[in-house]
């Protein structure tokens, strides 16, 4: 790469050049007899009807005035384009559970006259354009609201006799009707000799209730219609394993940086303790209300090491004789302890962003759920929560893919490639959430994984319906199991900075994480209003694949994302550009029917090539 650190350029607005397009609509009709599809679609509202009438008490939703219901779409249909087919129903959307399946909600009244225009289009095929494209109306009751786990658990030949869960209501309903709903969940959970721990809401109004119930009573809870997913409870946890190596107390922060102008990354893990030398770069330190539920709080082990990660990059790089540069300072936000319920570290969670949102826009989170892959067709609750938190406050999470311990185990990273219990785990499902991969910076011998590989505990994609995760990659250590003992071997990626000051080695996507973080948080500093969305643009832009992009086809790109994302992040690029190398930029909204055209002057004797790729 050329030396030179050129800004990139900015297009200004007299170059952008916007174009409205007028977007029209050719709706194809279905090759099917709406005579028999409406027959289908009424006998299935009849179906519901009678479902539902069979509840009883087990329907919380039964004086409150609405039905709720699942509606698929025909193949190649989605959702999201069909307001229309809802609105002129009377259904509102509640939920969106993949592309062509809806949870809605109607009234007794609009429930009827939906009756009577189905048998209106089977009949004569009136309103044809809006059912033809309804593949079935659904109950939604039974095990589809349950997390694989649960169902595990519940199918086995001696199940528990309790289990811990986590109550999901439907999102988007009135709060009285919410009240009214936990009421009686209450009530029904108090007779069955169940316990509700805890009731929460997530940063969009949705009630999620935590309780304790005998497990042959799970029935129950899936039937009820207020109830729109069932997950196991969650403990989120943290590991550090102490090893001193480096004394790093006499080292001096480089006196050419302006402290307190450096970008702010919240550590939203179990506490921060710098040595003296570097206390400067703690903003705030600060504990939730709820510290003393969920164990208390943190012993800062795991936290200082992710917090060195973010300010420091890779600490052993960045000495230089007794001076270390920072790139970042932190927010301590201390609410991690060795295991902590998913109802407290939610709340946990949401607190530190309501009280920090306008001071750090970057909120690293290296926690993840305790050894229990994502499912992958339904969103984790706090992934969830996660996705709601930014779209509603505009920050940014970095998120750790997760750890397995398969590398105990397997003799070879094909076999644990292979294993589905090496997906990402909760929260790394976040679809907004920059989800963090490990990557083996250094070969070391009995290593499963080498220089360039995905690290032998890092786990892997897809995400959510089968998006790519983790979305990007940074270096870090390796981890050799070798005659019973785990062993960190030390190298430049694996050396953290521990609460004595000192460097150790360690390993895990827990530093892998705030090495983005830092970074997005260094990019942002270039930008005018920090801006973190183009950061994370100029992020992803500008990463180095691990792969060869000219000869791999697309499953083969498929496979390589879900293990490395879009690559290992290239700090550099994504800062500057150079004589020979420039970066564009320019922000605005645009979408199918706002479009912007720019001219980009080439040199004449380059214009005048022809074919791609000639410049």
């Amino acid at each position: 790469m050329n030396n030179e650190q050129l800004a990139h350029l900015w297009i200004p607005d007299e170059e952008a050049h916007k174009l409205t397009k007028d977007l029209t609509s050719r709706p194809k009709q279905r090759n099917i007899s709406f005579k028999e599809h409406g027959s289908k679609l009424s006998r299935n509202l009849q179906q519901i009807k009678t479902d539902i009438d069979k509840l009883g008490r087990n329907n919380s939703l039964a004086d409150s005035g609405i039905i709720v219901l699942g509606v698929e779409l025909q193949e190649g249909e989605k959702v999201q384009d069909k307001d229309d087919l809802f609105a002129s129903n009377g259904m509102k959307v509640n939920a969106v559970r993949d592309t062509r399946n809806a949870i809605v909600s109607i009234t007794p009244s609009q429930y009827q006259k939906l009756n009577e225009r189905i048998d209106a289009y089977s009949n004569n095929g009136t309103y044809r354009t809006s059912f033809e494209n309804v593949e079935s109306f659904k109950p939604y009751t039974g095990q589809v609201k349950d997390s694989n786990a649960i169902k595990k658990n519940v199918a086995m030949e001696k199940p528990p006799v309790t289990i811990d869960i986590q109550l999901m209501l439907i999102p988007n309903l009135d709060r009285e009707i919410y009240q009214n709903v936990i009421d009686k969940l209450t009530q029904r959970t108090e007779e069955i000799q169940g316990k509700i721990e805890s009731v929460y809401y997530l940063s969009d109004d949705t009630p999620v209730i935590r309780a304790i119930i005998p497990s042959v009573v799970l029935s129950g809870y899936e039937d009820d219609p207020a109830v729109y997913r069932i997950e196991e409870t969650s403990f989120f946890t943290i590991d550090a394993d102490p090893n001193e190596t480096v004394d790093l107390t006499n080292l001096i922060l480089n006196p050419e940086i302006n402290i307190n102008e450096l970008p702010i990354v919240a550590i939203l893990d179990s506490g921060v303790s710098f040595p003296s030398n570097f206390v400067s770069l703690i903003a705030s330190q600060w504990q939730p209300k709820l510290s003393s539920a969920g164990g208390g709080i943190g012993d800062s082990i795991h936290g200082t090491k992710v917090a060195g990660n973010a300010v420091f990059r890779y600490l052993k790089q960045n000495i230089n004789g007794n001076v270390i540069t920072p790139r970042a300072r932190i927010i301590d936000c201390n609410i991690l302890t060795g295991s902590v319920p998913q109802d407290i570290f939610l709340q946990r969670i949401r607190e530190a962003v309501i009280t920090f949102e306008n001071t750090a826009k970057i909120f690293n989170l290296s926690a993840n759920a305790n050894g229990v892959p994502i499912e992958g067709d339904k969103m984790s609750i706090l992934g969830y929560e996660l996705d709601a938190l930014q779209y509603k406050y505009g920050i940014q999470f970095v998120v750790s893919a997760g750890n397995h311990n398969l590398w105990q185990f397997e003799d070879s990273l094909t076999n644990i490639i292979n294993d589905d219990d090496t997906r990402i785990s909760s929260p790394a499902d976040s679809m907004l959430s920059i989800v963090v991969g490990s990557v083996v910076g250094e070969n070391h011998k009995d290593s499963l994984s080498q220089k360039d590989e995905i690290a032998p505990y890092s786990r892997r994609g897809p995400g959510f319906i089968g998006f790519s995760k983790p979305d990007i990659s940074a270096y870090a250590g390796t981890l050799i199991f070798l005659q019973g003992k785990k062993i960190v071997p030390k190298d430049d990626y694996s050396l953290v900075l521990s609460k004595k000051g000192v460097l150790e080695p360690d390993a895990g996507t827990s530093y892998s994480a705030p090495i983005i973080a830092g970074d997005i948080a260094e990019i942002s500093s270039f930008l005018p209003n920090n801006d973190i969305l183009l950061a994370k643009a100029l992020l992803y832009q500008e990463v180095t694949p691990l792969w060869d992009i000219d000869t791999t086809n697309d499953d083969e790109l498929s496979e390589w994302h879900n293990r490395y994302g879009r690559g290992i992040s290239n700090l550099e690029y994504s800062k500057y550009s150079s004589t020979s190398r420039v970066t564009l930029l320019r922000t605005g909204t645009l979408n199918r029917r706002t479009k912007e055209r720019v001219s980009i002057y080439m040199p004449p004797v380059l214009a005048a090539q022809k074919g791609r790729n000639t410049a």
